[in-house]
This record gives structure tokens, sequence and C-alpha cells, in this order.
């Protein structure tokens, strides 16, 4: 019986996922082969594949991701408030003693 051919997605996700476990990679090689990767699978989802050999396209992508974040490719995330140096009190239903003063005087004769 003959053996079936994996996809060429297969082979090069799963020559990555060995490679990287052991640590026998740089980052810039992890970073050019992960690129490769999410851009072929981009094709792909472009051409309505949905399945590469009996496994959804999806999984290879969160594959491939997983090794993305865990290569420490992604930019450090910064959050929009990080910017704010002073904070903003919000005084709006703060109330002022003086102002509800009430001269009791004019009410009483």
């Amino acid at each position: 019986m003959a053996k079936k051919e994996k996809h060429v997605i297969e082979v090069k996700y799963l020559d990555l996922k060995k490679r990287f476990k052991a640590g026998e990679m740089s980052i810039e090689e992890v970073d050019q082969i992960t690129c490769e990767l999410i851009a072929k699978l981009a094709l792909l989802t472009e051409r309505n594949v949905t399945e590469i050999g009996n496994t959804s396209i999806d999984l290879y992508k969160d594959r491939v991701w997983w090794i993305v974040e865990n290569a420490g490719l992604l930019p450090e995330y910064r959050d929009e408030d990080e910017d704010v140096v002073d904070e903003i009190e919000d005084d709006y239903y703060k109330v002022e003693e003086d102002e509800f003063k009430i001269d009791d005087s004019k009410f009483y004769k």
C-alpha cells in the first residue's frame, strides 16, 4: 500500500515545530518560516481551501500563530491608556460646601 503524500504546508509545519521545540533555530529562521507559512495559508484561505489533508486550515493557522507567540516575534502590547500621565478627576458630582448654603433669614420674619 502506498504511503499518502503530505501537503507542503504540513511538512513545513512539522519541521518547524520539531526544530523550534528542540531549539535548533535562530529567531530569524523562525520568523522567516512562519511568515512563509502564514502567507501560504492566507493564499489558500483566499482560494476557499478549508482542509489540508483532513485537517482544518484554521488549525494550521492556530498552530503557526502559537509558534509566533512563543518565539517572541510579536511586538510588546502597549495599551492606549499608558500614554495618560495625569489622571483626570471627575468632579461633576462633587458638591462644594458653599454651593448649597441657604440664607434662612429670608424665609423667617
